[in-house]
């Protein structure tokens, strides 16, 4: 008997090293796999961000690039504020094209706000002789390259037959 306890011994020591090794493993991986879970699940929260906010730039780019053309052309029509010191020059050549004497004067200015315009008034006196220039020139000022607006028009008829213009206005900048 002593070979078989020996044997009996040896093969339940070996079995019980094993089994001691696969509870040790199992409580081991056990752990490992709680944190492997834990990090998995932040990981794919992480990637969802991510995705979420790749996704939302994607968005954006793709509204700026639909106005881009836009803010050029409101640029164009929008002038900078340094852009206005040839207005007297443009609003003159608007008058010339009619063929009207012309008087401008500055009537203030009203800064640019965060949120909007800045405008410069204005006051221009244009005369001639054919109401229909006049009206021309009228309908030329409607369509000024500038953003514009057109506050008040008199008219007054001179002695010689003259018929004189009178126009506030402003000019918008940015």
């Amino acid at each position: 008997m002593n070979h078989f306890s020996k044997r009996l011994t040896t093969e339940l020591s070996v079995s019980f090293i094993i089994i001691a090794a696969l509870i040790g493993g199992i409580f081991f991986f056990k752990g490992n796999i709680d944190t492997y879970a834990k990090d998995t699940i932040l990981a794919r929260s992480n990637l969802i961000h991510i995705s979420n906010g790749i996704l939302e730039s994607s968005l954006l780019e793709s509204q700026y690039n639909k106005i881009a053309g836009y803010q050029d052309l409101l640029n164009n029509i929008v002038p900078s504020y340094y852009d206005l010191i040839n207005l007297n020059k443009d609003l003159q050549s608007l008058a010339a094209a009619q063929n009207l004497s012309y008087s401008f004067s500055f009537a203030g200015e009203n800064p640019k706000t965060q949120s909007g315009f800045g405008s410069v008034n204005f006051n221009l006196s244009v005369s001639s002789m054919d109401l229909n220039a006049l009206l021309s020139f009228l309908n030329s000022l409607e369509h000024f390259k500038y953003l514009n607006t057109i506050n008040g028009v008199t008219f007054q008829s001179g002695n010689d037959g003259s018929i004189t213009m009178a126009v506030r206005g402003e000019v918008f900048y940015h």
